[in-house]
C-alpha cells in the first residue's frame, strides 16, 4: 500500500477527489470522506465491514452550515448547541428532506459534530463541505490509534492520512440526542 502523508491542502484535494482520508480527531484517528460522495461513503462501510444501517458521524465547520444544508434548527436548538460546539460533542439531529438518500436512516436523525480540534477545523474550513468521520477499526472491534498499525492493517490503495496531531481527549466524542437531551454514548 502506498502510505501517503498529506498536508492540509493535499488532504482537502484528496477528500474532494472522493478518496478516504485517515484524520486526527479530538481523541482518535478517524476514517473520513466527502459525506455527499456515495461511492466514498460506501467505501468506508466496506473498509470497516460496517452494517449500512449504522449511522455515521458527519463533521461540519459550523452550526450555520448544518442548518443551511441538513437540519432545521430552532433558535433554542442553536442556543443549546452553541454551548457545546465547537467541541467534542456529537448530536443526533432530525434531518431535513434535502439530505442525500445514502445518509438517511430509520431514525430520521443524523449524527453531527462541529469539532474544536484545530487540524479538523482547518481541514473543514478549506473543504467547505461535510466530512464523514468514523473510528479507524473494523466495526465492533477496538479502535486502532497507532498510525503505523493503521497504515499496515488497512489494505486499500486510495487511503492517505492527514499528517497532524491527535487531540488530547482520552475517549471518543459524547453522543447526545438533541431532541430528548439523552446521552447515547458517554
Amino acid at each position: 500500500m502506498d502510505k501517503k502523508s498529506l498536508d492540509k491542502n493535499s488532504s482537502i484535494e484528496w477528500l474532494k477527489s472522493g478518496k478516504i482520508l485517515i484524520h486526527p480527531t479530538e481523541s482518535i484517528w478517524g476514517f473520513g470522506c466527502d459525506a455527499f460522495n456515495v461511492s466514498a461513503v460506501n467505501k468506508i462501510f466496506e473498509i470497516k465491514k460496517r452494517d449500512k444501517q449504522k449511522n455515521l458521524i458527519l463533521l461540519s465547520n459550523s452550526i450555520e452550515s448544518i442548518e443551511k444544508e441538513l437540519c432545521f434548527l430552532s433558535n433554542d436548538d442553536k442556543k443549546f448547541l452553541s454551548k457545546y460546539w465547537p467541541g467534542p460533542y456529537t448530536f443526533l439531529i432530525k434531518y431535513n428532506k434535502n439530505i442525500p438518500a445514502h445518509l438517511k436512516n430509520e431514525s430520521n436523525k443524523i449524527a453531527l459534530r462541529v469539532s474544536n480540534h484545530l487540524p479538523v477545523r482547518t481541514l473543514l474550513d478549506g473543504f467547505s463541505g461535510f466530512m464523514v468521520s468514523t473510528s479507524v477499526n473494523i466495526s465492533g472491534q477496538r479502535n486502532i490509534n497507532d498510525l503505523d498499525e493503521i497504515l499496515n492493517y488497512f489494505e486499500y490503495d486510495e487511503l492517505a492520512y492527514y499528517d497532524e496531531s491527535l487531540g488530547s481527549n482520552n475517549k471518543p466524542s459524547q453522543i447526545i440526542d438533541l431532541e430528548s437531551k439523552a446521552i447515547i454514548r458517554a
